[in-house]
């Protein structure tokens, strides 16, 4: 057993949560297509004290700042290539160095770093990973992603967060190259929609297929969602649950809708009614809750209490 599923095995666990909203909120420019990811040159100070932050809070598992973080993103940008894996481990280590100190101020405490892949549809940076709208061949998925993946788990992240994938063919590329460069575990987490009265992945396949797959990848630890609307998390847990008994992931967002054309979210002033969903999220088997787009570490204490 490794620190990851060691961690789950020993009760609900809390995820951190969104890491360009808080970086915005500091004052810091997003990329037009490397979003948070350009802040790991320009603001690693910011990064380390959001990380800090969503410790603080009450987070156990933190996510490398490397979700838009892909060397053909980086060097699309201008970063040589050597430059941008140097800034994937810049990433990690950022997460690392977050988690000593932390752990040095509060002895007996426990944190894990997840290192964070986001799909390919994140690189294209005009929404596709809400929709799936791209497909490569499994070859292709495995060469997009191998760096970013071989740069984390060099740096010595505790799991590998696949996550807002919107392909089940992406995620089974991701998870079959994670089990033939590392040793390490993986959670998937989908992004998925209401189709008529089913749930599906954003590309249209469904969601009980994913699950199917999830509980036959022995790489892969745990499954769920993430960044979908709270309201879709406990239909999307029970569909899962039916297909798989691997521990579940969830971590929405805070329920506002992106806005590819005009690159920004749509505010929900309803908010997330963190007290109500978690205690459901957790009967149906989540053990890994966090928040993604629009949270803050104020959402990660208010999911930290109402996980007790």
């Amino acid at each position: 057993m490794n620190a990851f599923t060691e961690l789950l095995a020993a009760g609900p666990t809390v995820l951190d949560g969104a890491m360009a909203t808080e970086l915005e909120a500091a004052g810091v420019p997003m990329h037009e297509s490397l979003w948070s990811a350009a802040a790991i040159a320009s603001a690693p100070e910011r990064i380390s004290a959001v990380h800090t932050a969503y410790l603080d809070a009450g987070a156990r598992v933190i996510e490398t700042n490397t979700y838009q973080a892909t060397t053909l993103g980086l060097t699309d940008a201008g970063a040589q290539p050597g430059q941008a894996r140097g800034l994937i481990r810049d990433a990690a280590e950022l997460a690392t160095l977050a988690v000593e100190e932390w752990t040095d101020e509060n002895p007996g405490r426990r944190a894990l770093v997840a290192g964070s892949i986001g799909p390919f549809g994140a690189y294209l940076s005009d929404g596709s990973e809400y929709t799936g709208a791209y497909e490569l061949t499994d070859t292709e998925y495995r060469a997009f992603h191998v760096e970013r993946l071989n740069a984390l788990d060099e740096m010595g992240v505790d799991v590998l967060a696949v996550e807002t994938m919107p392909k089940l063919s992406e995620a089974r590329a991701v998870a079959g190259l994670i089990a033939d460069e590392t040793s390490r575990p993986a959670w998937v987490s989908f992004q998925v929609r209401r189709e008529a009265d089913s749930l599906v992945l954003a590309d249209g396949t469904a969601v009980a297929e994913a699950a199917r797959w999830a509980q036959s990848a022995d790489v892969v630890a745990a499954v769920g969602v993430n960044c979908v609307e709270p309201g879709l998390v406990c239909p999307a847990l029970r569909e899962i649950a039916a297909h798989t008994d691997k521990p579940l992931v969830c971590y929405p967002n805070s329920g506002e809708a992106w806005d590819a054309r005009g690159r920004r979210w749509l505010p929900d002033d309803a908010g997330v009614d963190w007290d109500r969903l978690v205690p459901q999220w957790l009967g149906l088997g989540a053990r890994l809750i966090g928040g993604c787009c629009r949270t803050s570490p104020r959402d990660t204490a208010r999911i930290a209490a109402a996980m007790g």
